[in-house]
């Protein structure tokens, strides 16, 4: 028989010390770099008020958007929607639209984006400068 001596102990136990901290830190850097993700809201209404807004080009001011969220029935419509509706201060609709195949996302922080997966159409975020909201709609191309 081999006699175990306390240094090839220590060896041991420092090595699987070393491991279980190797292991917890490589968790956390993974936890960390993973994105905000936000499961899409069905039947749900949102409504903004928007300091700024950039419609394919056209800028408004002061305007709320209200996002209302679809579910189809798969009776008439096997589609989910979003119906999209900005209107002015002075309660004149700027734009009016119900958007198809499309899902409403909102994120702890506020941010609301209405789009496919990895295809926004619509996003509307708040300004770090002024802590407003701030929207760009862009139907064809995308927000990037």
């Amino acid at each position: 028989m081999t006699k175990i001596t306390n240094t090839h102990v220590l060896d041991k136990a420092k090595l699987s010390v070393l491991l279980l901290i190797i292991m917890f830190t490589n968790s956390l850097a993974f936890a960390q770099s993973e994105p905000k993700t936000a499961k899409p809201l069905t039947d749900m209404e949102v409504v903004r008020k928007v300091a700024f807004l950039d419609i394919e080009g056209k800028y408004y001011e002061d305007v709320t958007m209200s996002f209302k969220s679809i579910t189809p029935d798969y009776f008439i419509s096997d589609k989910y929607k979003v119906k999209v509706k900005v209107v002015d201060k002075n309660g004149k609709s700027i734009y009016k639209k119900t958007l198809k195949n499309v899902f409403l996302y909102v994120f702890s922080n506020g941010q609301i984006q209405v789009g496919k997966k990895n295809f926004d159409q619509i996003v509307v975020s708040k300004s770090k400068e002024t802590d407003e909201n701030i929207g760009i709609i862009r139907e064809k191309e995308g927000v990037y």
